[in-house]
């Protein structure tokens, strides 16, 4: 993510909106060795976010909690994952069986889905 658009995206957050989304989603973090490697969140049929620490990238973290993810929306009976992707981010997501489903926003994000099995 070029880091003008990280710095966009930070700048929007709050600690109150933070607070609410730590109530309102469902959290998980990754850790290797006792140091956290990443984290996602889901939201009914949403993932809300995933994110993989650099350090810890094509190691297997995002794959895993994004295959984590699924498996826990397909037994909740949801049916297709609907997100958000950045545009660095895109290609990991076509890689797993996503498609863009709509053109890319004002905010720089691609609307993606996957239908579950």
């Amino acid at each position: 993510m070029p880091v003008a658009e990280a710095q966009a995206w930070a700048a929007k957050l709050t600690r109150a909106g933070m607070e609410q989304k730590l109530r309102e989603l469902e959290v998980w973090v990754a850790e290797l060795d006792g140091i956290v490697a990443g984290w996602g969140a889901i939201r009914g049929d949403w993932l809300e976010g995933l994110y993989t620490d650099p350090e810890f990238a094509r190691r297997g973290v995002g794959a895993g909690l994004l295959e984590m993810f699924e498996r826990l929306m397909c037994e909740q009976g949801i049916r297709a994952v609907r997100a958000e992707a950045s545009s660095n981010a895109m290609a990991f997501y076509l890689r797993r069986g996503y498609r863009a489903n709509g053109p890319q926003s004002p905010n720089g994000a691609w609307p993606i889905a996957k239908e579950l099995l």
